[in-house]
């Protein structure tokens, strides 16, 4: 069995190898990798930040009988789409 530091090597060792990053000096090792953990970053953000707006809004239109305690619930979800 593999523990922890195995795993998380053999993990890394794959990384480099799919990516092919183990050809370049560590320079650039350092520069792609944390370009990949910014945007790595930002995706992680802006999906905690956005999806659930988004999903509360997908929920509200597929299901509007679940949503009927707002008054107006077509013209509520018309407006959370962009369409009034």
């Amino acid at each position: 069995m593999f523990n922890i530091k195995q795993l998380a090597t053999h993990l890394y060792r794959q990384y480099e190898l799919i990516t092919c990053i183990n050809m370049l000096e560590p320079w650039e090792r350092k520069l792609i990798n944390g370009f990949f953990l910014v945007v790595l970053a930002l995706v992680f953000f802006s999906s905690c930040w956005y999806l659930p707006n988004y999903m509360q809004t997908l929920m509200e239109f597929i299901s509007p009988l679940a949503w009927s305690s707002q008054s107006g619930n077509a013209a509520y979800v018309a407006q959370k789409m962009g369409t009034s």
